[in-house]
Order: structure tokens, then sequence, then C-alpha cells
């Protein structure tokens, strides 16, 4: 498009400023097998040194629109309260147009409507932010938004688990009795009636051939002691926080030395132990993969010398100890009750310790937040939670914040682990409202504290969603048989249309912007790439949309009585969620008064395409596809 030369000096674009903003990376471990553990329980880099350079680099230091920041809940006593004690510095609140922004991303996936932020902008409720707040948490939208973190974690595809995912958090059922379902789910139906099966897709996928699903009675073609350690990984991993593969093959010992204190102290037969709890679980393959599977409580036990009718030999792991083991909790040793079904037990157990509700809202907080209390949210080391414990030569407190991270946890359990209530107490705080700016030079000793808001590259599915939004050009995505707009309103990473280039193009930007094919664990990634910044300026999926064409915004505009500076106004706010700067008004409106004086020899076309290359920069902008 031949005028976008003439915008450059609109892109803020930068993704790839994050290259310049990684953190160093610590010197590895001296003994290789503790190396080859060490991405499993911390990061290489510390992500929130990574992420307030990667805001400075953004967001330069700039006025401090309000020296006064109230403290509004106890997270704010919490942060506020030690930035005082330790003289820290810190931003002052977003202003109107970025909250509104940032909440609504943050809530929904999805840019508020530009009349929302015009009647948001100019009212002057002093809670009109909460009642925004308010009027986001439990909608179809947050629903949405939220099953799709869940899915992500969870590493399923299965439509039925979405819809049921959606229900729970759109009714704010207690988290507990949702997470103790999914541990427990029903036994001798399928996944289409019972939809909580869904969770252990992966699992059974990658243990379950194709010739068991055609041949029923064929069970030695399956390895079902693997596919319960691999469930058991999972569910420790997503809700504990805490990854127990390792242990699964060895000892912790000479393994986690210098990266986990806990885990070093537990043995493989505690792991055999913990998945015991599912010995009794049985699945039946009956034709068509994954969707006429069924389970039932009739197997033996976790028998790891003879696990007959099924294939007993680890295949994924080293030979296994040849024991019986009798399931006990991995964090407590606690035991089901006496004629209890065991896997109920341990939805019981695993969800009334407070390291669930722990591992809970550092996911929630890492996700809003952009840096959990501890990360990698599924590297939590148990032995170093309490600031108030001595600790060898060399060991810190894990989390950023422990006080806080505890105070959430307590928080969690005793609002009877309502999710609403836990996404209202984060984001109607003034630490999640804080601005991106920042009064001074940012130092990297700063970031523990949450001193400013740091910036997050949008997820592969919010990019997604918010182009389709701001363009005015829905998708024809499928859903179940169901036509939707949306790709979180479908189940899968890979979406499916009614032909057509567009499934292709969005799947390769969602892809760009690390959205997994959930075949592997969810990484909480905030990383910018070169590939990014390719794919927002020519894929189809970006450029035909900003075409006059389709009902999009640019042809509305077109076709509408707006003026310039009006048409102006409403791709900036429809885009980027904000008014225009003066001086971007000027640059703009001096490019559309170029294109008339063109005429007689220019038609009308030339303003329609001044008005797609606006819209198309402000696509490729940082502040479009990052969340601040």
């Amino acid at each position: 498009m031949g005028s976008r030369h003439l915008l450059i000096v609109l892109l803020v674009f930068s993704l790839t400023l994050s290259a310049s903003a990684q953190a160093q990376e610590p010197k590895p471990p001296a003994d290789p097998l503790e190396d080859a553990h060490q991405g499993l329980f911390q990061n290489r880099t510390d992500r929130a040194v990574e992420a307030g350079r990667t805001t400075a680099a953004f967001q330069q230091a700039g006025p401090v629109l309000s020296a006064n920041v109230p403290r509004r809940n106890f997270i704010d006593e919490q942060i506020f309260g030690r930035m005082d004690r330790d003289k820290v510095p810190h931003a002052s609140l977003a202003g109107d147009e970025e909250f509104i922004r940032r909440a609504y991303i943050d809530a929904t996936g999805l840019l508020p409507p530009a009349d929302t932020i015009r009647k948001f902008v100019a009212g002057k409720d002093p809670q009109k932010r909460d009642k925004l707040i308010d009027s986001l948490i439990g909608t179809q939208d947050f629903a949405e938004q939220w099953s799709w973190f869940w899915m992500d974690l969870l590493q399923s595809r299965i439509e039925p688990f979405g819809f049921w995912l959606q229900t729970a958090l759109k009714l704010d059922r207690p988290w507990n009795e949702v997470v103790s379902d999914i541990i427990a789910p029903g036994a001798t139906k399928s996944q289409t009636t019972i939809p909580e099966l869904g969770a252990y897709e992966m699992p059974l996928y990658n243990n379950l051939s194709a010739q068991t699903l055609s041949d029923k009675d064929n069970y030695r073609l399956m390895n079902r002691l693997d596919l319960i350690d691999e469930a058991s990984v999972n569910i420790s991993r997503v809700f504990l926080g805490l990854n127990i593969e390792c242990i699964s093959c060895h000892d912790g010992a000479r393994h986690t030395d210098t990266v986990n204190l806990y885990l070093t102290g537990k043995k493989r037969s505690e792991f055999a132990d913990h998945s015991a709890f599912f010995g009794k679980w049985r699945w039946l393959g009956d034709g068509m993969l994954f969707y006429n599977v069924f389970a039932d409580d009739s197997a033996k036990g976790y028998n790891t010398a003879d696990d007959a009718p099924f294939s007993t030999a680890a295949a994924a792991r080293f030979p296994r100890d040849g024991k019986t083991h009798q399931p006990a909790f991995i964090l407590t040793g606690e035991k089901p009750r006496p004629g209890e079904n065991p896997r109920k037990e341990l939805g019981r157990i695993l969800t009334s310790n407070l390291q669930f509700s722990r591992a809970t809202v550092n996911l929630i907080w890492g996700k809003l937040m952009t840096v959990g209390f501890v990360e990698p949210y599924d590297g939590f080391d148990m032995n170093r939670l309490d600031p108030d414990k001595p600790l060898p030569n060399g060991w810190q407190t894990q989390p950023t914040n422990p006080w806080l991270l505890e105070a959430l946890a307590k928080d969690f359990q005793e609002h009877n682990y309502s999710m609403h209530h836990l996404f209202k107490t984060i984001m109607q705080s003034s630490a999640y409202q804080l601005s991106t700016r920042f009064p001074q030079e940012w130092k990297d000793q700063y970031a523990p504290y949450y001193a400013r808001r740091y910036v997050r590259v949008l997820s592969g599915p919010e990019v997604a969603d918010i182009l389709a939004q701001a363009t005015g050009r829905p998708y024809n995505f499928l859903n179940a048989g169901t036509p939707v707009e949306r790709v979180k309103q479908t189940s899968t990473p890979s979406p499916r249309g009614r032909g057509g280039s567009d499934p292709l193009a969005v799947r390769a930007i969602m892809q760009a912007f690390a959205q997994s094919t959930r075949e592997t664990p969810m990484v909480l990634a905030n990383n910018a790439s070169a590939v990014q910044t390719m794919l927002m300026m020519s894929s189809p999926a970006v450029t035909d949309r900003v075409q006059a064409k389709g009902g999009g915004t640019v042809q509305r505009l077109v076709e509408s009585a707006k003026s310039d500076a009006e048409a102006v106004e409403e791709l900036f706010l429809r885009t980027l969620s904000r008014f225009p700067k003066p001086e971007e008004t000027e640059v703009a409106l001096r490019i559309l008064n170029e294109r008339a004086s063109k005429l007689p020899y220019v038609s009308v076309g030339d303003r329609i395409q001044a008005l797609e290359d606006m819209q198309w920069s402000l696509l490729n902008t940082a502040e479009f596809l990052l969340n601040h």
C-alpha cells in the first residue's frame, strides 16, 4: 500500500525491543544432571527483571499523573507498604484510557468498544473503575478468555470440556469443586457425556495406540501406568504448581540439588504413591480416537510388576521398582479414607491444601500482573516459601512477595474459592492499576516490587480476536459445527473455517504469539520476535482486513458522514483504545489533505487507501500488540 512510508512517523512498532531487555542468564549448575533439570523448575532469565526492562524500553520515564495512590485493599497494603519501607519509588495510577483497555483485555481478551471508551473517559463517578470491572467479570467473554487459559494449561482440545469450563467460570462455581471434578470425573462414561475427562486428552493420546482403538480387547497395546503417571504429573504441575516429572524417573537427590530444595528430598517411590490414587482407573478404547474412550475403576491398582492385561514396562521412563504402591499425597503423605474412591479422595486432599490456593492465585496474578510470585508457575520450591525460614547459604526465599502470596491464597480459601472474587480483588487494587510510565530511571532492583505496570505481549488468540474486532471483520470459524466469529469461541488452537485461507493465516499469527498446539505443557511466554513483526505486516489476515470491504471499520468510515478528524479519532479508538494525540492527528490529517490536493487526477479512492494505511500502521504498533 503506497502511502505507508508516509505514515512511518506513527509507528511505535518495536516488538523486538525485548531482545535488548533480556536479563543476563545465570551460570548453569556444574553438574550436568542438575543442568538438565534446571529449566523445569526455574527460569533461565529473571522474568521480573526482563519484564521491567521491556516495559522501560516501551514506555520511557514520563510525568507523574498523580502522586496520590490510594491503598484500596490488602494487596495495596502489602505492595506499597513494602515499597515505602524499602524506599522504592513507584508509578502513578494509569489514566482512564490506559486502564479501560488493560481491564478489557485481561478480563475478556477483547478491546473496549469506542463508545464505551468515550463514556468511561467522560464519566465522573469515582467508582467507575470498580463498576467496569464488575461488569466484565462473569460475562461470556470472560468465560471464553479464561476457559481458553485453563485448556492451554491442561493441554485439552475437547469441545465439551471447553463448554463445561466456560459454564463453571461464568457461574463462579467454587474452584475447588471444579478441580475436584477434573481430578475425579465420573466412571464408565465417555468424555462426550462426562466433559471433565477432556482434561486427560494428552495423557491418553500419548499412551493409547491406534491399534488399541481399533481392537478394544487388545489391552496390551496400551500402557496404563504411563498414562496414570503423565496425568499425575499434569495435575500436580497445574493445580499444585509443582513439577514432579523428574521424580517419576528417579529420586530427586543429585538431580535437583541446585534448583529445588524440596524435590531434592523426594524419592521416586513417593511419586508412585501419589500416582496410586489413580491405581484403579481403567481406560478402554472403542473406535474413534478419544471420542468413544471409556473409563471406569475396575483396574487392580498401581502394580509396577504386573499390570496385565495392560502393558506394564515403562515406555517413557526408567524401569519401575516392581512393587505395588498405595495412595499417599505427595505433599503430606495423607492417605484416602477407608472405603472412599481414591480419585475423589485426591480431589478432596489436594484442593484443601493451601498449596492448591497458592498455585491458583499465582497463576492468575501472573497473567494479570505479567509476572507471577513464583516463576515458572510450576516451579514452586516448598522449602523456600517461608521468608522466616533459615535457608542454606546461596539460597533465597522464592516468591517475589511471599507475604502477599500467602495472604491471597488464604483470602481465596476464605471466599469459597471464588474466581470472581479473586479477579476483582486483584483488578480493583491500585497495584494492578499503576501506569507503565515510571517517574524516573528504572532499575532492575525495583522489579520484584511491582513498582509499575509491566507490559505483556498479547497471547495468540488475543491478537487474533482483537485484530478481527478492531477491523470490524469477524472470522467465520466453526465450533462443534456452529459458526462463530472469534478464535476463543472455539475450543482448539487450530480453528477451522468454511474454506479460504483465513484459518491458516490466523493460526500462523497465533503460533507466532506463543500459542501452543497443546501437545506440550504450556509456557507463559512474554517474548517478542521478528516473526511476529513480519506476520503482522504481511499476513493476509491483517492486510485483507484493513481494506474498505466486507463491512469492516474502514468501509463504514468511508460510507459515513464523518469528517477526516472524526475518522482518525474513530480509528484510534477502535484500534488503540485511546484518542489520538494532537501531533498524531496533525500527521494523519496532513496525509489526508495531501491526497486531496492531488485531485482531479486522483479519485476518492485515495482517501480510502489513506484510511486503510492508517489502520494497518496502527495495527503494527507495539501499543496494539502489548497489554500495558
